[in-house]
């Protein structure tokens, strides 16, 4: 939870740092993006293969996998290196886009897991009902240009473990 919470935290602090919130048209592919791209899809498919034979764990063990080639790929592009030229900004734009795309990709299946968490980070991606549809989730480019981020609360709070320890022995005397 705490990889795929910071993935989302940071790519639409990014998006709304770097273009107010709105990715605009997005620059050329780069093959670091094919590779991205690829896994994605690939993440995708496989994803679905797992799932149709219940093979959830598997499922999940392949969509941690893309979140933490996500995080990678932000490390690989560093968009805060990008957002100091106006030159770069094309290329900006394609980073966060693919990174955007990415985590919708990520989160359609992980619907069925959480199907109350999904919906919060589709509406922090700008991603519609029709974006997220089960038909579009290997496909990758669904999410429209000039997608609109809006940052929302974090989806993934960390826990006290000591608050929460406490909480239980207070329970326990009490019984």
């Amino acid at each position: 939870a705490n990889d795929l919470g910071n993935l989302l935290s940071r790519t639409v602090a990014m998006v709304e740092k770097y273009f107010d919130g709105v990715v605009p048209a997005h620059g050329e592919w780069n093959d670091i993006d094919r590779l991205l791209i690829a896994l994605a899809e690939g993440t995708a498919s496989r994803v679905k293969k797992h799932m149709d034979e219940l093979q959830f764990s598997v499922a999940l063990q392949d969509i941690w996998q893309l979140i933490g080639e996500c995080n990678r790929y932000i490390d690989q592009n560093m968009p805060w290196v990008l957002a100091k030229t106006q030159e770069d900004k094309p290329r900006l734009a394609r980073v966060l886009y693919n990174l955007l795309e990415t985590i919708r990709i990520i989160t359609v299946p992980l619907s069925a897991f959480m199907p109350e968490t999904m919906p919060k980070i589709w509406e922090q991606i700008g991603a519609s009902e029709a974006d997220v549809a089960y038909s579009t989730a290997a496909v990758f480019g669904t999410l429209p240009a000039n997608v609109t981020v809006h940052k929302g609360d974090i989806i993934f709070p960390r826990i006290d473990v000591e608050k929460e320890i406490d909480e239980l022995n207070q329970l326990i005397l009490a019984a």
